[in-house]
């Protein structure tokens, strides 16, 4: 066997580990959570919301209030931009929003989507989320 050989299949097996113990990225978590909520997702939602303590069932019923009930029309854009880690905790996606999307008038906002790692996967802490953003959001 040769050393180059050697070198290559290391090479291969490293880059294979990597890609199997790598996390979603800040910025695929934030996308990930938008899309849902521009979609409607309710299960996707629940799974990624992080309220306190509350019951994840009731969590689940607050947001079929805000997809179904609230913000049933309400149409909104949105552009990931950058993400930051603040500490193993916390961290926030930058993102630009156009809330009420329908409307001419209606012009891109600077948001940030507030991370907080539970366990090993990173979600939306939704009472920090700017309340503008959406009808109806979880409190």
């Amino acid at each position: 066997m040769s050393l180059l050989t050697l070198i290559a299949g290391a090479s291969v097996l490293l880059v294979a580990a990597l890609l199997l113990f790598s996390r979603e990225s800040l910025t695929t978590v934030g996308a990930r959570f938008m899309g849902a909520l521009a979609r409607g997702d309710v299960n996707t939602l629940t799974e990624m919301s992080f309220v306190g303590n509350r019951d994840k069932e009731q969590v689940r019923k607050d947001w079929e209030f805000a997809v179904n009930t609230a913000g049933r029309y309400y149409n909104f854009r949105y552009r990931i931009l950058s993400s930051v880690q603040h500490d193993p905790k916390t961290a926030s996606v930058r993102m630009q929003v156009i809330r009420d999307a329908d409307n001419p008038s209606a012009y891109e906002e600077n948001r940030q989507l507030p991370l907080v790692k539970v366990g090993d996967d990173w979600k939306v802490d939704v009472k920090g989320l700017s309340r503008d953003i959406y009808p109806g959001l979880p409190r």
